[in-house]
């Protein structure tokens, strides 16, 4: 007879999406630290981040994508991510007020992602639906708020870009947290 107590294992899945989650808040925190000005210098550390974020995902599919309801979404957010991450990778993003509408047009593209999955896990009566829905309209909102231009001047193109990297953090900490409500368990 097995220990009914024995805390769960956990699981690679879980460790990817919880480090992704740490490297998005400290890209964040990395961008509130830096001057508007001076964010196009940290650009290719943006990328790296997200390249990690978008490598996470596609790792997980290609290891879990059978077990994880709603997984190729996970894997289409992963690989819009990392091809995304090109951009500020190589440095194609010339003039700083485009970084805003790259990583706003990235959270967007999210968003909508994280919305529809969200849906499918409520039509698999998977609970923890809501909190994916949240973190989609969240995204959605921070990534149309972030390409109106009074915006990023009131508060700051570093501002706009740690807002997007923190709601994407929190999007992957929540996945960690949230996986063995995700997993088919036959």
């Amino acid at each position: 007879m097995g220990n009914k107590n024995r805390t769960p294992k956990i699981s690679i899945a879980q460790i990817l999406w919880f480090a992704a989650g740490l490297f998005l808040f400290g890209g964040g925190l990395l961008a509130l630290g830096s001057h508007s000005d001076n964010l196009i210098d940290i650009a290719v550390f943006l990328g790296l981040i997200m390249l990690v974020a978008g490598v996470s995902n596609i790792i997980i599919y290609a290891n879990k994508g059978k077990e994880i309801h709603g997984s190729h979404w996970l894997f289409a957010d992963g690989l819009s991510t990392a091809l995304l991450s090109l951009f500020p990778l190589f440095n194609q993003m010339i003039l700083p007020v485009m970084i805003p509408f790259f990583f706003g047009v990235w959270e967007l593209f999210s968003g909508v992602l994280k919305v529809i999955d969200s849906r499918e896990l409520k039509k698999e009566r998977i609970k923890c639906w809501q909190g994916f829905s949240v973190i989609g309209f969240i995204e959605l909102i921070s990534g149309a708020a972030s390409m109106v231009k009074p915006i990023d001047d009131l508060v700051g193109i570093n501002i706009v870009v740690a807002i997007i990297l923190f709601v994407q953090g929190c999007g992957f900490i929540l996945k960690g947290f949230m996986y063995n409500d995700l997993i088919d368990r036959k």
